[in-house]
């Protein structure tokens, strides 16, 4: 028997779209100095290299719930927070526009959850969801 699917929460198709536009154009514009100027335009390739990682950091923007653990990518690092090692999830009261897990020793971490911070979906319906999965598979 399968295991369901845990909710997934990335970037919007428009925005991940733009993302790889960015990460083209930086391309060529890092390639066509290059080719043309030897290597001697360093300007527009350090600028082409941070639009690259910009564009790069929206592809990865993501938090996956899986069987056993909780995955979360703001752009750099992913972050894998075992079932057990959570307390919960909340929302941030002054906001209402941030979800974050509660970990063991009352550390927080912010979800990068780009519906819940652009109110396309309501943040209490987003923590229902990884709170039902949550309770589902923990020790």
């Amino acid at each position: 028997m399968a295991q369901e699917p845990g909710p997934v929460y990335r970037a919007s198709k428009l925005s991940r779209g733009a993302a790889w536009v960015v990460l083209a154009c930086a391309a060529g514009v890092a390639v066509h100095a290059i080719v043309t100027s030897g290597g001697a335009s360093t300007k527009a390739v350090v600028m082409s290299g941070l639009f690259g990682l910009l564009g790069w950091a929206l592809l990865r923007l993501e938090v996956r719930a899986t069987p056993d653990a909780l995955v979360s990518c703001a752009g750099r690092r992913i972050y894998r927070f075992p079932w057990a090692d959570i307390r919960g999830f909340e929302i941030d009261q002054r906001t209402g526009r941030e979800i974050a897990v509660l970990l063991k020793g009352e550390v927080r971490h912010r979800l990068p959850i780009v519906e819940v911070a652009t109110r396309r979906v309501p943040a209490e319906r987003v923590r229902d969801e990884l709170d039902r999965y949550w309770n589902a598979h923990r020790p």
